[in-house]
């Protein structure tokens, strides 16, 4: 949406918002609305389909007292079953994600390209660079010389290779060969 309309995305956040609430979260296998207020949301679509089955809810009557109790119990109920299969869907997830993750190491004074927002679009990101790796803060945070007299930390998500003009000719006329 922000690449194909970027002045116009504002407007589509808040129906996007709740058609996102709407549906089951995949790991949670519970509608978001039901986390947040302890019941389904009763939305455009499922109103129609009440209307078309003639399955329209009668109306429960009970005091205020019971319906907080009962709210909170439910909400209690639901919050403890989420977050079990939150558990459980987070184990899956990182199985998923350890199959193909490596550890990525970048050597101090290599060249890397740096992935930043673009001037005119905050949401949109480009590669920028090369810049000089000058200091390895952590195993997935390095410092990169930015500027003449300015350096940042970034992540490695945030960096990938540079190659040379001149290797990557090299590199593939010795692949012709």
């Amino acid at each position: 949406m922000t690449s194909e309309q970027p002045k116009e995305w504002p407007r589509f956040v808040a129906p996007l918002l709740f058609v996102y609430h709407e549906a089951p979260q995949s790991s949670l296998k519970y509608f978001p609305f039901e986390l947040i207020y302890g019941r389904q949301v009763r939305g455009p679509l499922q109103m129609l389909r009440e209307l078309w089955d003639g399955d329209v809810p009668d109306p429960v009557v009970s005091s205020t007292y019971e319906y907080v109790l009962n709210l909170t119990d439910r909400l209690q109920a639901t919050r403890e079953l989420a977050k079990e299969k939150l558990v459980k869907a987070r184990e899956v997830q990182k199985s998923y994600f350890d199959r193909k993750a490596g550890l990525r190491e970048f050597l101090l004074g290599n060249k890397y390209l740096l992935l930043m927002p673009t001037s005119h679009n905050k949401l949109l990101a480009t590669w920028r660079g090369p810049f000089e790796v000058v200091i390895r803060n952590s195993v997935v945070n390095y410092t990169i010389q930015v500027g003449h007299h300015k350096a940042k930390r970034f992540h490695v998500n945030m960096l990938k290779r540079y190659i040379e003009p001149q290797q990557a000719v090299a590199s593939m006329s010795v692949g012709k060969e």
